[in-house]
């Protein structure tokens, strides 16, 4: 009997790591929860799970020395996924936190989702994805946030060596210490709730969707979001039971 996969689930002390756990067996992984660097930095498959406020996840990342891992191991072109306050924390800050760095791996900053309608956006909702996405599609997933990127006044930027490319920001190798920068191209999808935001992001490198982030909850879109990280395993050449 072959080995199931491990999908490594960091530990942010702010996450419903059930519904994480649920979906990696859908897909035929084995969930592991982790908050130890070298198991982040060097894992296949890692996800960032996060339900709450940016500011107590990302200061828990930072005490930990996980910060640098994800950044190392995005950097290295290694699998990586982010969940709803997940996604949010691989940008420069955010609104909820004044003052509080993010990861800064894309840079740009979360803001209060604008308009007038309720907020927290509790319940379904359609991501549209740019024409030049690959791994996303048009669907209806599940949304719980108050904070999004805004897609009116920000887009994931075109810039690198290559064209078409995004350049993330500078992130740091644990080993060596020095600023080093790894080129992506990327596609978004946008989702309207009062105002467009930016609802998910795919960033591929030498051929593959190495990166997936998600402001909606995949684990709890049913079937639509199971087959999204279905195809993005696939892609990475990672083999799911999807």
């Amino acid at each position: 009997m072959n080995e199931r996969v491990r999908l490594i689930i960091v530990e942010t002390g702010v996450a419903n790591l059930a519904s994480v756990r649920a979906l990696a067996g859908r897909l035929g992984l084995e969930p592991v929860v982790s908050a130890d660097p070298k198991v982040i930095e060097r894992a296949p498959l890692v996800i960032l799970p996060g339900v709450g406020a940016f500011g107590p996840a990302m200061e828990k990342l930072a005490a930990a020395g996980l910060d640098y891992a994800m950044q190392a191991r995005v950097d290295a072109g290694l699998p990586t996924a982010g969940i709803c306050l997940g996604m949010q924390l691989f940008f420069e800050g955010s609104e909820e936190s004044e003052g509080i760095r993010g990861l800064g791996i894309l840079k740009g900053k979360v803001t209060r989702l604008a308009g007038t309608l309720p907020l927290p956006q509790l319940g379904w909702n359609r991501i549209e994805p740019e024409a030049g996405a690959r791994l996303l599609k048009s669907g209806w997933v599940y949304f719980a946030n108050s904070y999004g990127v805004n897609a009116t006044n920000y887009r994931v930027p075109d810039v690198g060596a290559e064209a078409g490319a995004t350049e993330l920001a500078s992130t740091v190798d644990l080993n060596s210490a020095r600023p080093r920068r790894a080129q992506f191209s990327t596609a978004s999808a946008i989702t309207t709730y009062g105002a467009p935001f930016i609802s998910a992001i795919e960033g591929w490198r030498e051929g593959n969707p190495s990166l997936l982030l998600c402001q909606f909850h995949p684990e709890l879109s049913g079937s639509f979001g199971t087959a999204l990280f279905a195809r993005w395993l696939e892609l990475n050449g990672i083999r799911s039971l999807q």
